[in-house]
């Protein structure tokens, strides 16, 4: 070795691919509006708004209840309802099997989530979507909850707020979850009654 050689700093060996650290998944978020490069956790914090350029995320039905209602007091309402394959429906896939697959991706078990709480303190009950859930569409299930959540509203005398996210009605449930149609909207005329009992309203 030369007295050269010597001197300048040895050379940078390749790392076995193996061994190389990996960058966790997850961990950044591109922006789709200004394409910017951000740190999840951070636009977790900015309430999932880009704080390059604005631009809202989208979020899950949970996160938004969480930013939406007070901590303290929360209860779910109609979570033991649960989907079946009445019908027995396939098309290129079964319908429970589309059902488990939205459930691991979600870990919810239907397309809408109804919750009791307060905003600011003041009573409501609030029922939002989520879309991640086959297209949040509307079922048996979303139904039930649905109204459940209204009548839970009508009971305590408190709003009722809905966050709606959904692709319309499921097919897989043909006419049950067109039916649903109905249903909710006799909720919501009973709702508005015990709203402005009189008819100037």
């Amino acid at each position: 070795m030369s007295w050269l050689e010597k001197l300048l700093p040895p050379k940078i060996s390749p790392t076995d691919p193996t061994e190389r650290r990996q960058v966790p998944e997850g961990l950044w978020i591109k922006c789709p509006s200004c394409e910017a490069v951000l740190y999840k956790t951070d636009l977790e914090k900015n309430q999932n708004v880009c704080p390059q350029c604005s631009h809202h995320h989208r979020i899950g039905a949970r996160a938004r209840l969480d930013a939406f209602l007070d901590a303290e007091g929360r209860y779910e309402l109609g979570q033991e309802v649960l989907p079946i394959d009445a019908l027995k429906f396939k098309d290129s896939r079964k319908y429970p099997e589309r059902l488990k697959e939205a459930l691991e991706n979600t870990g919810e078990t239907d397309a809408l989530i109804v919750m009791g709480g307060a905003v600011h303190s003041i009573g409501v009950v609030v029922a939002c979507f989520e879309f991640d859930f086959m297209g949040g569409s509307m079922g048996s299930v979303v139904g039930e909850r649905f109204v459940r959540g209204v009548h839970a509203a009508i009971e305590q005398k408190v709003p009722f707020i809905c966050f709606t996210a959904t692709g319309g009605a499921c097919m897989q449930e043909g006419l049950l979850s067109l039916m649903q149609m109905a249903k909710t909207n006799a909720s919501l005329t009973r709702l508005a009654k015990k709203a402005c009992p009189t008819s100037a309203c």
